[in-house]
């Protein structure tokens, strides 16, 4: 299989991880996401506070960050020496401890290939320009 093919079934398998990854959050499945993020996982949020996995499944499970919805839009994916990337934008509709999440988002998240399976092991998000 050539390097594009392998290119296009990766792409392809980030691209469902990802919407996994969305599903997860606004179903607050603490367990889904626990098996799609790394141990190591690093999430930094908008204003540059930074969580590890323990931590995202903690406000969740708390229900401090609640999400009605979350739909993804302009996606890119880049994969590159056994590590994946995504780049989107996104519309969250949701609140954290009560006050209402930014509604237009750009993610970047970093992806490995751990064991055969690829999983989340960093997300960095921004306030898309208005």
């Amino acid at each position: 299989m050539g390097a594009q093919a392998q290119s296009g079934d990766v792409a392809k398998v980030l691209m469902e991880l990802e919407n996994a990854w969305v599903d997860a959050l606004v179903k607050a499945d603490t367990a889904k996401l626990d098996a799609i993020l790394v141990d190591t996982y690093v999430d930094t949020e908008e204003g540059g506070h930074q969580s590890d996995k323990q931590g995202t499944l903690a406000v969740l499970k708390s229900g401090d960050l609640k999400f009605k919805s979350i739909k993804l839009s302009n996606i890119e994916s880049v994969c590159l020496w056994q590590r994946g990337g995504n780049n989107r934008h996104g519309r969250a509709d949701g609140t954290f401890r009560g006050h209402p999440i930014e509604p237009k988002l750009v993610f970047t998240d970093t992806f490995v290939l751990q064991d055969g399976t690829w999983k989340a092991a960093a997300s960095h998000r921004i306030t898309a320009p208005k």
